[in-house]
């Protein structure tokens, strides 16, 4: 990417399908693991996010598109705001294109959001940063296969944590 250019791709899909993760989270103590599938809808130019048990029980379902992220569905498990609110985020960063970058230096550009992209040699994302007092975010993506085979998200100030590792890319 040049320092002219204002448009980055969505680290997730890269013209794929859908991607199926292994996902281990703890939320304000609280550890779950499951399944995390992301499905491209071409027709809606969005994308469905369904988090879920590894027995395949439904435990939030989003749907990311331009106009944002929508919670469609939430069990008992995820009825708390704030962890549906940083699981959006965080989901966001990984299907959403972004644009208005401004380059800073050493292939870390800064979004009009405030948020910092890291990349390397090859222009993919290999780190999401944003800081704040609370709820500060810093992902590692790495090990590309066409996506990242592994994802590491940490947010300061509060206790949310996720990991992601690919267990199938169609």
């Amino acid at each position: 990417m040049d320092d002219n250019e204002s448009h980055l791709q969505a680290p997730l899909l890269a013209g794929g399908q859908s991607a199926l993760y292994k996902v281990n989270i703890e939320v304000f103590g609280n550890f779950f693991s499951g399944l995390l599938l992301v499905k491209a809808d071409k027709e809606q130019k969005g994308h469905n996010i369904v988090l879920m048990s590894e027995v395949g029980l439904t435990l939030c379902e989003y749907y990311s598109s331009t106009n944002g992220i929508e919670l469609k569905k939430a069990s008992s498990l995820f009825q708390n705001e704030m962890a549906q609110k940083v699981l959006a985020e965080d989901f966001s960063l990984l299907v959403n294109d972004v644009t208005s970058l401004k380059a800073k230096k050493n292939k870390v550009y800064k979004s009009d959001t405030g948020y910092f992209y890291m990349l390397n040699e090859s222009g993919e994302i290999t780190g999401i940063r944003k800081r704040r007092l609370i709820n500060g975010i810093r992902a590692e993506l790495k090990d590309y296969q066409g996506i990242p085979k592994l994802i590491e998200y940490k947010h300061s100030g509060i206790r949310f944590s996720m990991s992601l590792k690919l267990l199938k890319y169609s």
